[in-house]
């Protein structure tokens, strides 16, 4: 068994932005690496997920979104932070 320190976090979050540009921030926002769009509404509602190794690297992505004049709003929902050789013992067992 391989152990290592490497975390992994991921987190969710809901922005709100005008309906008409909810296409344009959700390009945006699937051009930062690790960040993915998982759905949006016709209210200006998109959700979606950021992966980094760090909570700060989450951080650093979801400012440079929120610098987007276009969000009313950027609200997180989830975040897990899991630790590298914590997930090689689970796949392991399982």
């Amino acid at each position: 068994m391989t152990t290592t320190n490497q975390e992994y976090h991921v987190a969710s979050f809901v922005a709100q932005a005008p309906p008409n540009h909810t296409s344009a921030l959700s390009e945006l926002i699937n051009q930062f690496k690790g960040a993915e769009v998982h759905g949006c509404s016709e209210e200006g509602k998109i959700v979606f997920t950021v992966e980094a190794d760090t909570q700060k690297g989450i951080a650093q992505i979801i400012e440079k979104i929120h610098l987007t004049d276009e969000f009313f709003s950027i609200s997180p929902v989830y975040h897990q932070c899991l630790n590298e050789a914590e997930h090689v013992e689970l796949t392991q067992v399982n």
